[in-house]
């Protein structure tokens, strides 16, 4: 035993009491500890080698997540002293960015599904009083372009767009709950063989039963579009010139004027508008949706599709008040890019940068979870809070000041959005700094060919599939 044990001096490691009034680190580790799991995330391994547990691993991720440092190295360094400043008493983690990212790498997307669930699990009991909006059950759904540095690795297993000048990137689609703004769930791929709609289609188990999509242009897919009915989820999604539709075809029961059919030309298992598909095992029956037609502020034509066909159940104004809810993704597209910082990933091969922008929407995703709680807490409206002062709050509880006489608790509550109302426009006196996108058209809406009429008749006349049981 050392002179300093016998003398009855503590070692270093236990130098600091656990709950010391002029810190913030053990309000920060049970504001976190509120929404980990108490099993499958254990803080110790039964390696005595491993320096990162699971649960060390998520602490760290998530504080560089948060951190407002430009280099991932000073990210780890703040994001380290926070995590020994609310483990203080356990075995030191790794020292190095290089470690911790090899770990990130190898255990991170299995530690992320499994947080992603209870998440998901948590907020439905957390936003109870909000799950529902009018009666519905509110997901909408967005994508975004993340740049990566321009790394030969980077360029190679994400890919680079067309345009001229550009780097490699990644596309990222996320799923959020619209009654409490809060996310739930995304996915991620290199720029090139990714899609906004196929990444979509990987989420849509994730929604409950009866949830209603929201969706802007660009996820109408037919595929897309039929998983959804196939698993009982309602869905309104913005459509432009792009898409072609039916009217007439006589497959619904009752047919309305704002009554149309999906059904595009491969799922009539024809190559060509003026042939008869040779047989009917390519041929897939039509879906019977509804066109809603509105205007927006300037007057111009905003089409939305809809399975529900009842206007007493989803009116027209109903609809259009839904639609727009759907700009809080674009608003978190913003906290994540603007406020947090990661516009652009800093890691240069493609597994670190994919978990990398993992582990920032995982910091995302805890930091709206904390504040939504405080908002309810309190009797607020969830979208109350303010994303850059909550940040802020958990900033400084990071490295641990707090201010006199005010709690954690206190600080988060207090981190709302200003209640002014603007009296000018928010666009800068120089915009556009690029060039404008044109909204979607108007879809080109058809009445159906006598050919389609035959072959719907023809599809329809087939005895039903003989069960396997049979």
């Amino acid at each position: 035993m050392s002179r300093r044990r016998r003398n009855g001096t503590r070692s270093s490691r236990c130098s600091r009491p656990s709950s010391s009034p002029s810190s913030y680190h053990p309000q920060l580790h049970d504001a976190i500890a509120e929404f980990l799991p108490h099993h499958g995330l254990p803080l110790l391994s039964d390696d005595g080698r491993v320096r990162w547990s699971a649960r060390m691993l998520v602490h760290v991720a998530i504080f560089m997540a948060w951190s407002g440092a430009r280099t991932l190295v000073d990210r780890f360094h703040e994001a380290r002293q926070a995590l020994v400043g609310i483990y203080f008493s356990r075995k030191r983690p790794g020292q190095t960015h290089e470690g911790l990212s090899k770990a990130l790498v190898t255990h991170g997307v299995l530690i992320l599904a499994g947080l992603a669930d209870y998440w998901r699990d948590r907020l439905r009991k957390m936003a109870a009083t909000c799950w529902e909006v009018g009666g519905w059950v509110l997901f909408g759904v967005d994508g975004t372009k993340i740049d990566c540095p321009r790394t030969a690795a980077n360029e190679k297993g994400l890919g680079v767009t067309g345009k001229r000048n550009s780097g490699p990137q990644q596309l990222l689609t996320c799923l959020f709950h619209i009654g409490s703004g809060v996310l739930w769930g995304w996915k991620r791929g290199g720029i090139e063989g990714s899609s906004e709609r196929g990444q979509l289609l990987e989420m849509i188990s994730w929604l409950p039963k009866g949830a209603m999509l929201l969706a802007d242009a660009g996820f109408t897919g037919y595929d897309l579009l039929k998983a959804l009915l196939d698993q009982g989820s309602d869905f309104l999604i913005r459509v432009g010139a792009n898409v072609h539709l039916l009217t007439q075809l006589g497959y619904a029961v009752r047919e309305h004027k704002d009554t149309v059919y999906l059904w595009p030309l491969d799922k009539q298992g024809r190559s060509s508008a003026k042939k008869m598909p040779k047989s009917l095992e390519r041929v897939h029956k039509p879906l019977v949706l509804r066109l809603i037609r509105l205007k927006d502020a300037k007057g111009r034509p905003v089409c939305l599709l809809t399975n529900v066909l009842e206007r007493s159940r989803l009116s027209d104004a109903v609809a259009e008040r839904m639609y727009k809810l759907r700009w809080g993704v674009e608003v978190m597209w913003r906290d994540l890019k603007q406020t947090m910082g990661h516009h652009k990933m800093l890691s240069g091969t493609p597994e670190r940068a994919g978990a990398e922008l993992d582990w920032a929407m995982a910091g995302l995703w805890m930091m709206q979870m904390i504040s939504v709680k405080k908002m309810l807490e309190t009797r607020r409206q969830p979208h109350r809070y303010s994303p850059a002062s909550a940040l802020r709050v958990l900033r400084r509880a990071m490295s641990g000041r707090r201010r006199k006489r005010r709690s954690l608790a206190m600080e988060l509550a207090d981190a709302v959005k200003d209640e002014y109302r603007r009296k000018g426009s928010k666009k800068a006196r120089h915009y556009p700094h690029k060039r404008p996108q044109r909204p979607p058209g108007e879809p080109l809406a058809r009445r159906a060919s006598r050919l389609e009429k035959r072959l719907l008749q023809m599809l329809l006349r087939q005895p039903p599939p003989k069960s396997e049981a049979a």
